[in-house]
């Protein structure tokens, strides 16, 4: 079965990855190869409205209208013609509600929830998201900059018989962690999975690639490659707010330990004719790493558009943002859009070697992807 993409692409026959064979290459570059039961979904269209990110702007920047892409921006400053006082807000977190279409079929999946309910609550009122049109939603990794904000659109669904999926990579999501961003590290706290039932919520552990909303795929565990590090700022508690023992042994005996985000996941759509559309939230594996991961999954080289936080500040180093840039170039996706924890030098740096594939997105912001 060969999985749609433009003629000419190089496309990895999916049996190849059904063997279970120990390794696979794309694009020059070596990894473990997938060993799933799927299919790779496709769909037609796919638009991302962005519900929180770290910044937002005024009503001076033009849509654009690209080859398989339309920007349209929107900055929440007026309803029925009168300017509000209540625009759309900005935060340090990151919400992304993804809308895609397979001919007469629709599916809503919202990728991660921001910092703040009230921030997420207010933007998705403004912007006119209705939280029970949403069938399912992917929580990247427990960092309370992603989760803290669940409760904004999700606060009234006890009421509601129908429960929300919310899929993550594993136990690690709930164990609590510290910020290493202060002297003493400030505590983040732990994402709480009974408030999550109270929420409406039904947590699925997804360590495998899995289809969410018969539309979109999970990556599934990360694996760390090439020069890419888990270069995270925060450590974790092992047994608080988490069970240990389901965490891997040589994690679970321990008190406290550097974070490796092993439990991060991305967010994929294969888009008919364009290729893969990657959301890789926060990036604390490699967004580079996420990207083959997404390919291994689907067997699907081409890439169209990466999406989503990057993580290039620090701990990471302006050497390693460069080199991302560098190894971005050979992956050549159509559009590369910089959110989130990104950082200015990545920014800079993919602005001067691919000018015409940077997008920069703000709150309020649609991308639509489709051939």
């Amino acid at each position: 079965m060969r999985i749609g993409n433009r003629r000419g692409d190089s496309i990895m026959n999916r049996r190849f990855f059904l063997r279970g064979a120990a390794t696979a290459t794309l694009a020059g570059f070596s990894f473990p190869a997938w060993t799933g039961n799927f299919a790779t979904p496709q769909v037609d269209s796919l638009t991302l409205e962005v519900l929180v990110d770290n910044a937002t702007f005024g009503p001076f920047l033009p849509d654009l209208s690209l080859p398989g892409l339309q920007v349209v921006r929107s900055n929440g400053s007026s309803e029925r013609g009168v300017m509000t006082r209540s625009p759309l807000q900005a935060e340090f977190g990151l919400s992304v509600l993804a809308e895609s279409r397979r001919a007469e079929q629709s599916r809503r999946v919202l990728v991660d929830f921001g910092y703040s309910p009230e921030v997420l609550a207010h933007n998705a009122a403004l912007l006119g998201v209705d939280p029970e049109q949403i069938g399912a939603a992917v929580l990247s990794h427990g960092h309370l900059d992603h989760y803290g904000g669940f409760e904004g659109v999700f606060r009234n669904a006890v009421r509601r018989e129908r429960h929300v999926p919310l899929f993550v990579g594993g136990e690690e999501v709930f164990c609590e962690r510290l910020a290493m961003i202060g002297n003493p590290p400030p505590l983040m706290g732990a994402l709480d999975r009974k408030q999550l039932a109270a929420a409406g919520f039904d947590v699925r552990m997804t360590p495998e690639a899995t289809i969410v909303a018969d539309h979109a795929f999970t990556t599934g565990i990360i694996p760390l490659q090439g020069f890419e590090r888990a270069a995270i700022p925060t450590q974790m508690r092992p047994g608080v707010g988490c069970d240990a023992d389901r965490l891997s042994p040589a994690k679970k005996s321990q008190k406290q330990l550097a974070d490796d985000g092993e439990h991060e996941l991305a967010t994929v759509y294969n888009v008919r004719n364009l290729g893969l559309v990657v959301i890789a939230s926060c990036s604390h594996r490699g967004v580079l790493n996420s990207i083959r991961r997404a390919q291994a999954v689907s067997g699907v080289t081409k890439i169209h558009a990466v999406v989503g936080g990057f993580h290039l500040v620090r701990p990471r180093t302006e050497a390693e943002a460069r080199q991302t840039v560098a190894e971005m170039a050979v992956i050549d996706p159509a559009y590369i859009v910089p959110m989130h924890c990104t950082g200015e030098v990545f920014i800079e740096e993919a602005l001067r070697t691919m000018p015409t594939k940077v997008i920069r997105p703000y709150v309020g912001t649609k991308l639509t992807f489709a051939a």
